[in-house]
């Protein structure tokens, strides 16, 4: 029985590319094709396809967000996303969206089928260039060669778990009985330090690090 899969992107070039290389594999069936958010979501409810493929932009908050929202509303479809972006923190967010499995857009389509019938299993998937970039970030982290909880001073980490807990500079300032420029200051630091720049990513690099409770 042949795993049936819809595939959503916005690259109407890629995406035909992809569903040409589907005929050619009895084990895969591409049952639609969706370009806009709306779309994959309504096919989504009329076919109940095994396995979601997501092809996602560079920096495609709004493609997480459709991720995030398939994942709540429909938990029973595996979606497996494919990206440009392939840090660590990119993978993670998408992981954190609800994908099952990865696979950059800089790898070949037998990886891209892999990771589609390894989902399909129930098994979670990465790419060989994400499971590398994974690796290396654990290796720095255990050489202290990545930007970890320990890099930052005890005021600036006081700072990071009042920015986690949604607190706003004025409401630290109050907090701390800080000047709110000096917060402005620790704030930048601590982004610099980390290498993240949105409260959102702030936020999830302090529970990640045991520096707030969820």
């Amino acid at each position: 029985m042949s795993i049936r899969v819809l595939l959503s992107s916005k690259n109407r070039v890629l995406a035909d590319g992809i569903a040409a290389v589907f005929q050619t594999h009895h084990d895969t069936q591409l049952v639609g094709t969706a370009e806009t958010d709306e779309a994959t979501q309504a096919l989504c409810e009329a076919l109940d396809p095994d396995v979601v493929l997501i092809g996602l932009h560079a920096n495609g908050h709004q493609d997480l967000s459709l991720m995030q929202k398939m994942a709540a509303h429909q938990p029973g479809q595996y979606m497996v996303a494919f990206s440009g972006d392939s840090d660590r923190h990119s993978i993670i967010e998408i992981l954190d969206a609800g994908a099952k499995g990865y696979v950059s857009s800089t790898s070949g389509m037998d990886e891209l089928l892999s990771a589609i019938r390894a989902v399909a299993g129930g098994r979670e998937y990465l790419c060989q260039t994400a499971a590398a970039e994974m690796m290396a970030s654990v290796r720095k982290f255990r050489s202290g060669d990545a930007p970890v909880r320990g890099a930052l001073g005890g005021r600036e980490e006081q700072v990071l778990r009042l920015i986690a807990d949604g607190f706003s500079s004025k409401e630290i300032a109050r907090n701390l009985r800080i000047a709110p420029s000096t917060v402005e200051v620790h704030r930048r630091n601590i982004m610099r330090k980390v290498g993240l720049h949105k409260v959102a990513d702030l936020t999830r690099y302090a529970i990640r690090h045991l520096m707030v409770s969820v």
